[in-house]
């Protein structure tokens, strides 16, 4: 799609003042979306309903930290004490970037908002696709298709692997099918804003879980054998790498759920009350379980703790709540790319479950053909993620703001720009190095799982 090819409304102002008055055009109803906003109870000046900044953001963190915390003390373990250091850098850097991202949208709505300003149903498409071209809308497509296609499956092999550690009657191949089947019926609402409590139940049950995770490893430090920290080796380090940016690797579906905002101008907000909130929840898991536990920590931290204690079931059913509302955030993206390249209804029918039921069939299959989540989590991690995430939400930016038309112009000051160059350049770099050690990873037998295909049974090993 061409820029020439849109009806563009200008305005004239002095260039000292372009970008004032572009915020204030999108953001005269800032004060109105306060913390207790939920998708109905605006309180007047907006010109439409949807979610406040402070829901939004438990949007985020929900879809974040679904399964990224587990992680991430292996994360550390694989990358040393610099791990840690990783994890604010990364918080900072896409963070930021996430704010461009959520602007690179706001850009659209103001250029073309006859095409925009109703919303739509591929977001971060959009914006690739009028700073890129359509060779970048096709690629933003691929990456965010398989970033949440195989996260999303991550979270089934999740909540699994969880309630046959809860419930051991079943395997978890059989597990996974019967979880799958009871989150089918939730994948058939509609967007993000239709849902908006999965959101709050998910984020207080990751706090929750979080906490427990904490006071735990401290409780049972003294009885764990001293540990060893290693130095990493480039493998386990770009593994790492690998994790970590899953944890904040969020982007892919930042835009679906700003265009459910009702001040979209507003996201910018958001992401920086959720990056906060990640913090918090991370830091101490990350730093308590690698310190506890040393090069011994496993793939997912919940097995390191005493999974009989009461607490801990609380902790693991928490978390199952979590992975559950994530899911249904996560998939959404998904199906309305393809509800819209197949002309579906917006409205509850048919068509969309029989849709998004297909969709939800297949995850269960690769689910069950490669049912080790922390495969599918690096991989996708150094590949999909880091595009959607470090990559084309700056490249998007700075090609929106450097465009010229009939409209007015955005300024982007060199410290910014330089912040997007730089962020750019490290998702680059890790991620073609986290990609290669990913495959190589999966690709070795030693450390494949048995797939459910050979064994419905399969005997888990820790």
């Amino acid at each position: 799609m061409s820029v020439d090819s849109h009806s563009i409304s200008s305005s004239s102002s002095s260039s000292s003042n372009k970008n004032l008055a572009l915020d204030a055009k999108f953001s005269s109803s800032s004060t109105q979306a306060d913390m207790t906003d939920t998708p109905a109870d605006m309180k007047g000046g907006g010109s439409r309903s949807g979610l406040g900044y402070a829901t939004t953001a438990l949007f985020l963190i929900t879809q974040m930290a679904g399964a990224g915390f587990l992680s991430l003390p292996k994360a550390t373990a694989n990358t040393g004490w610099l791990g840690v250091v990783m994890m604010l850098v990364f918080c900072v850097g896409v963070g930021f970037a996430g704010t461009r991202l959520g602007k690179s949208w706001v850009i659209l709505e103001e250029r073309w908002p006859a095409l925009y300003a109703g919303g739509s149903r591929q977001p971060y498409m959009d914006i690739a696709g009028e700073a890129l071209g359509k060779p970048g809308r096709v690629f933003a497509l691929v990456c965010v298709f398989l970033t949440l296609f195989g996260s999303s499956t991550v979270y089934l092999i999740l909540m699994a692997s969880f309630i046959e550690n809860l419930a051991p009657v079943l395997s978890v191949c059989e597990w996974l099918c019967v979880v799958t089947l009871v989150v089918l019926p939730f994948t058939w609402l509609g967007t993000p804003k239709d849902f908006w409590q999965a959101s709050v139940v998910a984020a207080a049950s990751t706090a929750l879980a979080c906490l427990v995770i904490f006071v735990e490893l401290l409780v049972e430090a003294p009885d764990y054998p001293e540990p060893h920290y290693p130095n990493p080796t480039v493998f386990t380090f770009a593994l790492g790498f690998a994790s970590i940016l899953f944890a904040f690797g969020g982007a892919s579906v930042f835009p679906t759920i700003q265009n459910d905002m009702a001040d979209r101008a507003l996201f910018g907000r958001s992401v920086v009350v959720a990056f906060f909130g990640l913090l918090l929840m991370y830091l101490p898991v990350a730093i308590t379980g690698y310190t506890v536990l040393g090069d011994a920590v496993k793939d997912n931290i919940l097995l390191n703790v005493e999974t009989k204690k009461v607490v801990i079931k609380v902790a693991i059913v928490m978390e199952v709540l979590n992975l559950a509302g994530t899911y249904i955030i996560t998939c959404n993206p998904v199906y309305q790319v393809f509800e819209e390249q197949l002309k579906i209804e917006k409205g509850f029918g048919w068509r969309r479950c029989a849709l998004r039921s297909c969709i939800v069939a297949a995850q269960l299959v690769l689910g069950l053909a490669i049912p080790m989540f922390d495969k599918i989590l690096n991989l996708i991690g150094g590949s999909t993620v880091t595009a959607c995430t470090f990559l084309l939400p700056g490249i998007c930016y700075l090609r929106l703001t450097d465009k010229k038309g009939d409209w007015p112009e955005r300024f982007v000051p060199l410290w910014e720009r330089t912040a997007l160059i730089l962020t750019i350049c490290v998702g680059v770099v890790g991620g073609v190095v986290s990609t290669i050690s990913a495959v190589l990873d999966i690709i070795n037998p030693d450390s494949m799982g048995q797939s459910c295909f050979a064994d419905f049974h399969p005997v888990q090993t820790e």
